[in-house]
């Protein structure tokens, strides 16, 4: 099983590989989308360069080339390049424990006949021989966000702002084009992949786990990105703007009361 985060990078490498050396330590293989003539960044183990359209569409181009090149990642994260992994434990346990909780939860949520989309490829790990571990049944279909972090009073529970997002749901979800919806330049494409989720009944919140968000508001941080500058990054104004949250506010209600068109999910496999 290989975990990847997954992230669009703007910061200047130095600060950028700081951070993706914390999820290196900790087993994550990681991919960034950078643009053309930025510094390339040592940490990233791939990297797509190309013009800039926003937040949803470069996670979606990530997602797509890891999928394509690597049969063996179950699970991509994403966020940012001022996110840290969890501290406690190795991308690979957690990546096992999503695999076997979305098995049991698609299994209680739908019995005895589930709706097509319900239905993911069914890995078994184990082996045989008298020593062989037991078989068990695990599923890429689903969304695990994080919620230790207290920062901004517990905003992440309402958002997936940092999410795991299994190998089936980002092939499948959204009309299998990925998992973020592709109109969302930054605002408000977190909140959807949420409802999103939720409506699809695949959404698991810990807070057990923490991805610590080192954003440039948050107070008495040394480790936030320029050593306690609390000044807006420039690359995120024009994201952090009035206009730009008008815009995907606006956006955003029309498909929540719409019940979010084109999220359904293409038809699964299901494993012999």
């Amino acid at each position: 099983m290989n975990v990847w985060f997954a992230i669009p990078s703007k910061r200047p490498a130095p600060e950028a590989d700081a951070t993706l050396a914390l999820w290196r330590e900790r087993g994550y293989r990681i991919a960034v989308f950078r643009d053309a003539g930025d510094e390339p960044l040592v940490q990233a183990h791939a990297a797509v360069i190309g013009a800039y359209s926003g937040y949803a569409n470069a996670v979606n181009t990530l997602a797509a080339e890891i999928l394509a090149r690597d049969p063996q990642a179950a699970w991509i994260v994403t966020g940012g390049d001022d996110t840290e992994p969890d501290p406690a434990h190795t991308a690979e346990e957690i990546g096992a424990q999503c695999s076997t909780h979305f098995y049991s939860a698609i299994e209680c949520a739908y019995p005895p006949s589930r709706p097509s989309w319900a239905y993911s490829i069914v890995g078994r790990e184990g082996g045989s021989g008298e020593n062989a571990p037991s078989w068990k049944a695990w599923s890429t279909f689903g969304v695990m966000q994080p919620t230790g972090d207290p920062f901004a009073g517990r905003q992440i529970e309402r958002i997936c702002g940092s999410p795991w997002m299994g190998r089936e749901f980002c092939a499948r979800v959204n009309g299998g084009s990925g998992p973020l919806w592709h109109e969302y330049v930054h605002m408000f494409v977190d909140e959807e992949l949420q409802e999103v989720a939720v409506k699809l009944g695949v959404l698991w919140q810990r807070r057990d786990l923490t991805h610590k968000h080192n954003h440039f508001t948050r107070e008495g941080d040394a480790a936030s990105w320029a050593k306690g500058n609390r000044e807006m990054p420039q690359f995120l104004r024009e994201a952090n703007s009035p206009e730009h949250w008008r815009r995907f506010s606006a956006l955003f209600q029309a498909r929540k009361a719409a019940g979010f068109p084109g999220h359904e999910p293409v038809p699964a496999r299901v494993a012999a």
